[in-house]
């Protein structure tokens, strides 16, 4: 089994989302199992909802174990809503420093959720994109 941090060091640079609950979903959730398999040969025998899940599973374990928080906004609204970007600085001894951009969206009344992130080595296109999604976010919330 490919470890967590190979999985990491494999999808970098890259910007990868999934969803759930949305029309879109179908479409997102192929796109995203496609582009991890091309990347990671060894997930290519598994089943996408697994693709899909220990990907996932290695990005909690990057931001929980080796990154450290930079910035985080929470735009939650209790108690359906809960949304969040995080920006991080990731180090491990095989991949170097790297960061990691993280945004998550979860609607329960609607049952839909997006799960996307930012792996990069440049820390200044990882600051954009965070600025970016908490700017963009901000607006759509105040309408």
């Amino acid at each position: 089994m490919v470890s967590y941090a190979d999985i990491i060091k494999r999808l970098l640079p890259g910007d990868y989302s999934t969803s759930s609950g949305n029309p879109l979903s179908p479409e997102h959730f192929e796109d995203f199992v496609r582009r991890v398999k091309e990347k990671v040969p060894e997930l290519r025998g598994k089943e996408d909802w697994e693709v899909e899940s220990i990907t996932l599973e290695a990005i909690e374990w990057a931001r929980d174990n080796i990154c450290k928080e930079l910035n985080f906004t929470d735009f939650s609204r209790p108690p359906d809503f809960s949304e969040s970007v995080g920006l991080y600085v990731c180090y491990h001894p095989e991949i170097g420093n790297f960061y990691m951009v993280v945004h998550e969206e979860m609607d329960a009344a609607s049952a839909s959720g997006y799960f996307g992130f930012l792996l990069t080595k440049d820390k200044e296109r990882a600051k954009e994109d965070y600025r970016y999604i908490v700017k963009e976010e901000s607006e759509r919330l105040e309408e």
